[in-house]
């Protein structure tokens, strides 16, 4: 219990320990893409998603998990986009910086970025080992989940398309 309690008091000093610079602007119009890699040292994410519009105007939601090299794609819902414009504006993530990296030098561990493609400007972030604070961190994870809940609600049926990781990422 004592040891508990000793990281609770060192939890809000984690912080700290975090150097995050640059800064995205607030998004003008609606979102019009989004893509999430969660990476180790492999060669696959552990965790990506892409999402975008096909040439017809459909959503097309991509996704890979547990570092397979093969990348599914389902149909998305129209209203999508529209989705993603409420989580930003709820949890601000225009106040994402840039990039989050920790104070001391870590040569292992876990990368990942979020990238949000608005009709006029963009939101980029991305960590090394360091992770925005958690009400921003809470809305990434919030468009994470969304599309997780439509890929776990998807049957075998719904793929339309089967693509390998590094091939995918080139579209």
């Amino acid at each position: 219990m004592k040891s508990l309690f000793a990281f609770s008091l060192l939890l809000p000093m984690i912080g700290l320990l975090t150097k995050a610079t640059g800064s995205n602007p607030r998004p003008d119009g609606h979102a019009t893409s989004y893509e999430y890699s969660y990476n180790s040292t492999a060669i696959y994410p552990i965790t990506f998603y892409s999402v975008r519009r096909d040439e017809s105007g459909a959503v097309r939601i991509a996704w890979e998990k547990n570092q397979s090299k093969e990348v599914l794609v389902i149909p998305g819902p129209d209203d999508f986009f529209d989705q993603i414009d409420q989580i930003v504006a709820r949890y601000r993530l225009h106040r994402l910086k840039n990039t989050y990296v920790p104070r001391a030098d870590v040569r292992d561990g876990y990368m990942w970025h979020a990238y949000i493609r608005f009709q006029k400007n963009s939101i980029y972030s991305s960590g090394s080992n360091a992770w925005p604070k958690d009400k921003l961190w809470l809305g990434v994870k919030a468009i994470n989940d969304y599309i997780q809940s439509l890929i776990d609600a998807s049957t075998e049926d719904d793929i339309i398309e089967r693509a390998e990781y590094l091939g995918f990422r080139d579209r």
